[in-house]
């Protein structure tokens, strides 16, 4: 290249310093960037709450569901699901058997003692909801209720 070698060392270890540093800037921006860090990005945009008359639209009641559990005990429960807005709920309607299974299968795995007290609903509730949101494919579910729980 040119004709001192000591200038090539230099001129190769400025350039390996650069594209270290351009690496390192690109990898910084796309793990440690907060998720609300500027305001023309997508994800920064947030959900307002739903207000009850939109509640009441978009949620779905299960209905009573009787099931064993893991052990010799049963349980009759019902949830009320709510989606994210019409298509949601539309499509949440339309796979209540499959969110019924899903809830049954949940039911069938757990003790009483697993749902024993505030923590254990709501680990209850959590875990379907994330079961349920797993199969919808247009709207995603923003809570479950349980409205009803009879333990025998």
């Amino acid at each position: 290249m040119f004709q001192n070698k000591l200038f090539n060392m230099a001129l190769i270890i400025i350039i390996a310093i650069a594209l270290l540093g351009g690496v390192s800037f690109v990898l910084f921006k796309v793990y440690f960037s907060p998720v609300n860090g500027s305001p023309t990005d997508d994800t920064s945009a947030v959900a307002k709450p739903l207000s009850a008359d939109e509640m009441v639209q978009y949620t779905v009641d299960t209905g009573e569901i009787t099931t064993n559990m893991a052990t010799d005990n049963y349980i009759v429960i019902r949830f009320s699901i709510t989606a994210d807005g019409k298509k949601g709920q539309e499509e949440l309607s339309k796979r209540l058997p499959q969110v019924n299974q899903i809830i049954i299968k949940t039911m069938a795995g757990l003790s009483p003692e697993d749902i024993k007290g505030t923590e254990g609903l709501n680990k209850l509730e959590a875990k379907i909801m994330n079961e349920v949101s797993a199969i919808m494919q247009e709207g995603k579910i923003l809570q479950v209720i349980t409205t009803k729980r009879v333990l025998s």
